[in-house]
């Protein structure tokens, strides 16, 4: 005589793996979205950071590469704050114009007396870009981010009215 003991299955059992199951997919769901919007805020930030970052490094190194006696100066283009950078080649003056245009930091290099902000080539995504000439040897350049927080740069002219340092 040959029995063989077969345990008895309960429906408890099936619905106990089957709500751990169940529990075990809810977590990972929900790990998974916290990570999707922890990624997307970061990869946000970033993007706002890289904008910002970007803008103020283009004009340091404009103003660096430009920079001689009496070439560099805060102004206006079309009634907005410009940073002006005048060079002479071939005897004319040319005038590069940074400043802030539809919401990009704009660039515009031409010989004309009265030029358009229109014509500027966009360089990189700003709300608003100011300039400040605090002394003949200093600039302030601000430009504030998406959330308003407010990046500035001062800009030592070595080639001012003074002489170089």
């Amino acid at each position: 005589m040959n029995i063989r003991f077969q345990p008895r299955r309960h429906v408890i059992d099936l619905l106990f793996t089957l709500a751990l199951f169940c529990v075990f997919a809810a977590s990972a769901l929900l790990v998974v979205l916290i990570g999707a919007d922890v990624y997307e805020s970061s990869a946000r930030g970033m993007d706002r950071n890289f904008d910002l970052q970007t803008s103020l490094h283009y004009v340091a190194a404009k103003v660096r590469q430009c920079d001689a006696a009496d070439a560099v100066h805060a102004g206006e283009l079309g009634g907005a704050p410009a940073l002006i950078i005048e060079q002479e080649f071939g005897g004319e003056v040319y005038r590069t114009y940074l400043y802030a245009w539809e919401g990009s930091l704009c660039e515009l290099f031409t010989g004309m007396d009265d030029p358009s902000p229109v014509d500027g080539t966009p360089i990189t995504k700003v709300p608003a870009f100011e300039v400040e000439q605090v002394n003949p040897r200093l600039l302030r350049v601000s430009c504030p981010d998406a959330d308003g927080r407010d990046a500035q740069l001062y800009l030592s002219l070595r080639s001012g009215k003074e002489g170089s340092a």
